[in-house]
């Protein structure tokens, strides 16, 4: 948890994180798979439904005692920086820290990893996207951070 370690988090964050991070898209098991799957844009029926699953996931790990911390973390993970996001139009430090570090770190993934409707970017494209999104998506200071350990993290994508 390489952000985890640039912020020195405490144990318990860290782990909060980490398990965030593992299973911060459980809701989507709630979301037909034609949907996940379609390679096409999603209209907004299909678009309000991929937006449901912050909330699910969250009411799922609310069931799980060692994931009950994750909540906030899993509710908050598509929330932006600006308000801008999802499910609550939370903005700037009234969403949760892991769920601003989780939110660049899934965007990212997301970037590099071929989707049915698009190809992946490249390591540096994505980097770039990130960097244009800094105060918008993503929490500037969570960025800096990003791009400062993003050498250590394409040492980790090679290997």
């Amino acid at each position: 948890m390489l952000m985890a370690e640039y912020f020195n988090l405490s144990e318990t964050e860290s782990q909060t994180l980490k398990l965030s991070a593992f299973v911060h898209d459980i809701g989507k098991i709630e979301v037909e798979r034609e949907i996940l799957n379609k390679p096409l844009p999603l209209n907004d029926e299909e678009w309000g439904i991929i937006k449901q699953h912050p909330v699910w996931g969250a009411e799922i790990v609310s069931a799980i005692g060692v994931l009950q911390r994750c909540k906030p973390v899993i509710l908050a993970h598509h929330e932006n920086f600006d308000g801008s996001g999802y499910p609550n139009g939370l903005k700037g430090e009234e969403i949760p820290f892991a769920a601003r570090i989780l939110r660049v770190v899934d965007s990212f993934d997301a970037m590099v990893t071929n989707r049915p409707y698009r190809q992946a970017l490249s390591f540096e494209e994505s980097l770039a996207e990130i960097q244009l999104k800094a105060g918008s998506y993503f929490d500037p200071q969570v960025v800096e951070a990003f791009i400062k350990v993003s050498g250590r993290i394409s040492q980790l994508l090679v290997s």
